[in-house]
């Protein structure tokens, strides 16, 4: 059971960090060498604060960087929608909570009118155990952070 402070800090949190949890979550999917290395989310979003695009970047070596996915929102004249993932990334899981950040997108407070980059380095077991929490309170049906309006 979810406390209501729990609720309260879910409920708040605004996209930008849903989104570094998920990575945060995922780091050992995405990077060979867990201790080490970087990863960029670079997004934009619209006048409406709603997400149009936003791909996520992996480096393990200064200056070199690729592309692990990209989730297009919003349709674009050289971009379907949805999650592809590059360069020999894949993970189930990272796909399916990115989905999910997504499908709930509607329950974060706005972004400004923005391109954004979010840095996320190799987390430490407190970064790695607060996004746990948050998946866990986030995609738990019952929360109040989940819309009910939205099917999992």
């Amino acid at each position: 059971m979810t406390s209501t402070i729990d609720s309260q800090v879910i409920q708040t949190i605004p996209l930008d960090r849903a989104l570094e949890y998920t990575v945060i979550q995922n780091w050992d999917d995405l990077m060979p060498d867990q201790a080490s290395g970087l990863i960029h989310i670079e997004y934009q979003t619209g006048e409406n604060g709603s997400t149009d695009f936003f791909k996520v970047w992996a480096s393990t070596s200064r200056g070199s960087w690729k592309l692990v996915c990209e989730f297009w929102i919003r349709p674009l004249w050289s971009h379907a929608t949805g999650l592809r993932f590059e360069n020999g990334y894949h993970s189930e899981e990272f796909a399916h909570n990115l989905e999910h950040v997504i499908r709930q997108e509607e329950t974060f407070p706005k972004l400004p009118e923005q391109v954004g980059l979010i840095q996320v380095h190799p987390p430490t077991q407190e970064e790695r155990k607060e996004a746990d929490r948050w998946i866990k309170l986030g995609f738990n049906p019952r929360s109040p952070f989940v819309n009910q309006n939205v099917t999992a």
